[in-house]
């Protein structure tokens, strides 16, 4: 989990389209392939997580979240590390998913509720940002701060075991989906602003990528919690 709060102003990228424009189609491309990750993931898991190769996806995931500002300008490098991004992406959730259709009895329909909830959940936060008065942006920092918090807490889960019981798991889970849909917003309000700026889309498509991604995984996680049938 995982999130970006740089200020993504840099040289425009000379294309045609608004700035605005290419985010959003940027942002499809990106959903489009992390289902593509999946994909590959429900065919050769088995292989990937055996072979141990997974921790190597992860880190190249990583570095290339970490090394943004390094390569976002940098034409065709741009375009093929934004792809290669959410194929690892949906590579690594793919154990997560299959846990959730194994390892649940009603897991298919907490599965399609959780996706459903999130493109409702993100539809009205991006309603809200385009049609609101106020400045989103003096959320910035307490929202990238929740982040932090969430990704502390996620960490001590695996050491402490008090925390992973049911009441805290809704509750961590359910904080992460106020803070998401909150940063969903954030980030939509902030699109429309710096993309008639000439902004660098890359950093903007994938922080909104990286919202609706964890705002999915948190809703599954909450609903799993709530209404999950273990076989």
């Amino acid at each position: 989990m995982q999130n970006t709060s740089y200020n993504p102003v840099s040289r425009p990228i000379s294309l045609t389209q608004s700035t605005e424009s290419q985010v959003y189609g940027l942002f499809a491309v990106a959903m489009g392939l992390t289902v593509f990750g999946v994909y590959i993931g429900m065919h050769f898991i088995e292989s990937i997580m055996s072979s141990g190769i997974h921790i190597l996806f992860l880190v190249i995931e990583l570095g290339i979240i970490l090394t943004a500002r390094m390569w976002m300008d940098k034409s065709p490098l741009n375009y093929l590390l934004f792809g290669a991004f959410p194929i690892f992406s949906g590579l690594m959730v793919t154990p997560f998913i299959l846990s959730v259709l194994t390892g649940y009895a009603n897991g298919g329909t907490i599965l399609v509720n959780a996706l459903s909830a999130t493109g409702f959940m993100a539809a009205s936060a991006a309603v809200f940002a385009k049609t609101t008065k106020w400045n989103l942006g003096v959320m910035g920092k307490a929202l990238f701060f929740a982040v932090i918090g969430l990704i502390g807490f996620g960490l001590l889960q695996f050491f402490v075991p008090a925390l992973r019981t049911t009441q805290m798991e809704l509750m961590i889970s359910g904080a992460g989906i106020v803070v998401f849909a909150l940063f969903t917003a954030y980030d939509v309000q902030r699109i429309a602003k710096l993309g008639k700026a000439g902004a660098n889309p890359f950093m903007l498509a994938i922080s909104l990528y990286l919202d609706i991604f964890n705002l999915f995984l948190y809703i599954l996680r909450f609903m799993l919690m709530l209404s999950g049938n273990r076989r």
